[in-house]
């Protein structure tokens, strides 16, 4: 596996990405989160087991959710794209 690879993965194991600016020790707090679900996982670790479950899951749940409700929020997002400023 390249560096590459492993990098993206790590990303992908993150919930929440963010757009805003951040600050150095919001950095730091962001990759040791990120290097210690890393560490977990390389350890087998029982709760990182359990973290990925869940989150499976809860995608899962949400892919159901949006299938169910497809077509009244594609009526309810193009009424809402109609009234923005161009």
């Amino acid at each position: 596996m390249s560096d590459l690879d492993k990098y993206l993965e790590e990303l992908n194991e993150s919930y929440t990405s963010t757009l805003s600016k951040r600050g150095r020790n919001q950095k730091i707090k962001s990759t040791a989160g990120v290097m210690g679900v890393t560490l977990a996982r390389q350890k087998n670790d029982p709760l990182y087991k359990k973290m990925m479950y869940y989150k499976h899951l809860y995608m899962k749940t949400k892919e159901q959710l949006q299938k169910k409700y497809k077509s009244r929020a594609l009526t309810l997002a193009r009424q809402k794209a109609s009234t923005y400023k161009k």
